[in-house]
């Protein structure tokens, strides 16, 4: 009889010390960014100021990965990734779209993947590179997990992604700034560790204030408490170099709806005024996100407003416009800013 507990014993603790022992090895290998970090810079760009009049084009290009055919298992809908082809559809889809905007001054992108199953570990970054020779560029990991156990059926697997700037002009230093991320251990071991890149160009302006970029994502699937944090960390940062008399753009996926923008009352909205009066919140006319539970359909699929720019008080924006692609390539559109000093 007790050689037999003995033995059942074993079985019934076989799969937790399997499980403890899974978690160990995730804890210890966790990534674990400082709050800070200066990140490289890539490319060749022009040593020459912009204009007076800078373009700035922000987009969460969902990876490759979401483009209007797909849903997502995170979302209500059914799809892990898409099949490969599709993948590749996508990947250059988003790589032609950019190609055209060689235009503009500086590009924020969102969810560019490095080495992920779920865009068949094609290193983004480095097409996005070949697709804009003459720009300056950083990257930014706020996805790096080897796997990720979810949906048990087909696992998301490993994930290695991040923020991308670019610009025709490099700026003097790049730094990831770390924000909250999206959820405390254990979970957090396999979810996104959020950030914002800066890029700074000392002395851009005549009176001898910098400009300062910010690209940014922040938290989607929570209560709205992560991302109350990511704001108050964001909050900080802003006022302090506002204080300097620095000029600040602040652009990318918020996840947060825009002040007056349709879908108003289906999501979180951005506080207004952020993060003082004089600030302002520059967003398109038109929905730049798309609804995940089935592939798009115009018209009956849900959209919002959730990608756009904040302005500083010293800044005004001359014009602001989603570029609409129908959700061609990714569940987000791509929106456009030329703004000037005050």
């Amino acid at each position: 009889m007790k050689q037999f507990l003995r033995i059942l014993l074993g079985i019934l603790l076989a799969p937790v010390l399997a499980f403890g022992l899974f978690l160990l090895g995730f804890t210890l290998l966790d990534y674990r960014p400082d709050a800070q970090e200066e990140i490289e810079l890539k490319g060749n760009a022009s040593t020459k100021s912009y204009s007076d009049t800078l373009s700035i084009l922000t987009w969460n290009m969902g990876y490759g990965g979401l483009g209007a055919e797909q849903d997502f298992f995170f979302d209500g809908g059914l799809d892990v990734r898409p099949n490969a082809n599709m993948s590749a559809y996508y990947l250059n889809g988003i790589l032609g779209f950019l190609a055209s905007q060689r235009g503009v001054d500086v590009l924020m992108l969102q969810e560019v993947d490095k080495d992920s199953r779920r865009s068949y570990y094609t290193d983004q970054e480095a097409e996005i590179l070949k697709a804009l020779p003459g720009y300056a560029s950083s990257f930014a990991y706020n996805y790096k997990t080897l796997f990720v156990p979810e949906p048990l059926d087909e696992p998301y697997g490993k994930c290695m992604a991040g923020l991308m700037t670019l610009g025709r002009v490099a700026p003097a230093q790049a730094i990831r700034h770390a924000l909250a991320p999206d959820a405390d251990w254990p979970v957090g071991l396999f979810m996104l560790d959020r950030c914002f890149i800066s890029w700074r160009y000392p002395a851009y302006f005549s009176d001898g204030t910098d400009l300062i970029l910010l690209n940014l994502h922040l938290s989607a699937y929570d209560d709205g408490h992560v991302k109350k944090e990511q704001m108050d960390s964001l909050e900080a940062y802003l006022r302090a170099e506002y204080a300097l008399g620095n000029r600040i753009v602040a652009g990318g996926d918020w996840n947060q709806l825009a002040p007056g923008s349709p879908g108003q009352g289906l999501g979180i909205s951005v506080p207004v005024p952020f993060p003082d009066a004089g600030w302002n919140w520059a967003a398109a006319e038109t929905s730049t996100n798309r609804d995940l539970i089935t592939g798009y359909q115009p018209g009956i699929t849900r959209e919002l407003t959730i990608d756009f720019f904040l302005l500083s008080p010293n800044l005004k924006a001359v014009e602001v416009k989603g570029l609409n692609q129908s959700f061609a390539f990714s569940d987000h559109e791509p929106v456009l800013l030329r703004v000037c000093a005050k």
